[in-house]
């Protein structure tokens, strides 16, 4: 007896969101996903420093699906590079009146402030059905796809603390993530719908930098949660049913609302003063709207393809509710991926 694996892609659509392993079967993805975000800091509605961040994604995700509509999903998050910089920044002082802290007349700073991370930022295991699918049956009009699916907690490296003077990326509570997509193929437009909660548990950390200090022990941080809706449509633009080929261009539009969170202060802001580095610091929650594009590539029935790019834009909130410091209203991000994905039915031969 051999085992002998066939793979499986569906022609570029709007599927995507939908798509699952075949019944008794394996689908595989790699996806990498790079953003640039730029603005600036602004208090009492002057620029007091600039702000840019940088990162690069990589994600491999591997499900099995024992039967038709269910698999187990398992999904590896790695953040090679994140990149806060802080350019034209000023040392921060202290407030005669109140005791907070102030950039508006503090010395500048010669070089740009960044603050560098990097490293696995989580390991998700988690399940999916598929309650309804067009390729059940050829009266099925609609597929849908349900995810839920958690990730271990990271206290002892994470984006709060360092150790050998890296510092992490991972939130470092517990998450749990629940998804919905809902797709349509109606042939030259396949309109699509996708909704994402991901909720970040509060963890105790050790707020270490990279120069070994230790600023406090056991502290209590909650990043923030996130709700992103994503809808849009793939217009089919060619296929060949013979090979299995097929191309589209797919619109979408969406928007995200990130919770408040409790974090360590330090890091979404530069030079701040240190008494305030031993207590959690609130960011403030924010709404987002993001406009994407993407082409989808079928390269023959074994192979599928998706890049594009995303644009998103931000509405300013404070950064660290101790300082009267908010994000810019000109702040904006661009983000690009690539990614392959392919589908393998397990049949016995």
């Amino acid at each position: 007896m051999s085992w002998l694996v066939l793979f499986l892609a569906h022609p570029a659509s709007a599927a995507d969101v939908t798509d699952m392993a075949p019944g008794l079967g394996a689908l595989g993805t790699l996806r990498y996903a790079g953003s640039s975000l730029d603005g600036h800091l602004v208090e009492s509605g002057e620029v007091v420093a600039g702000r840019k961040v940088q990162r690069h994604d990589l994600d491999l995700g591997l499900e099995f699906a024992p039967a038709p509509g269910v698999a187990l999903t398992l999904d590896l998050a790695l953040t090679p590079s994140l990149t806060f910089t802080y350019a034209d920044s000023r040392t921060m002082i202290v407030e005669p009146e109140d005791g907070s802290g102030s950039y508006l007349a503090g010395e500048a700073v010669a070089a740009p402030v960044e603050i560098r991370a990097g490293g696995l930022t989580g390991f998700w295991v988690g399940a999916a059905f598929a309650p309804f699918s067009e390729t059940y049956a050829k009266g099925q009009q609609s597929s849908w796809r349900i995810d839920a699916a958690l990730r271990p907690p990271s206290a002892s490296r994470n984006l709060w603390t360092t150790v050998d003077a890296k510092r992490g990326t991972a939130p470092g509570g517990l998450g749990m993530r629940v998804g919905g997509a809902f797709s349509v193929d109606r042939g030259v437009g396949n309109p699509w719908v996708q909704a994402v909660y991901q909720s970040e548990g509060r963890v105790a950390v050790d707020v270490v930098d990279e120069n070994g200090n230790q600023w406090a022990t056991e502290l209590a941080v909650k990043p923030a949660s996130t709700l992103l809706t994503r809808f849009g449509v793939a217009i089919e633009g060619w296929e060949d049913p013979d090979l299995g080929a097929a191309f589209a261009v797919d619109l979408y539009l969406g928007g995200q609302y990130q919770t408040w969170q409790d974090v360590a202060s330090g890091v979404y802001l530069p030079n701040v003063l240190e008494g305030g580095r031993s207590i959690p610091v609130t960011s403030g929650d924010s709404l987002a709207g993001i406009a994407g594009i993407a082409l989808d590539a079928a390269v023959n029935e074994y192979v599928q393809i998706r890049a594009g790019s995303e644009f998103t834009y931000r509405t300013p909130y404070t950064l660290e509710h101790v300082y009267d410091v908010q994000t810019s209203a000109d702040t904006w991000q661009i983000g690009w991926f690539f990614q392959v994905q392919g589908m393998g039915s397990f049949k016995r031969d």
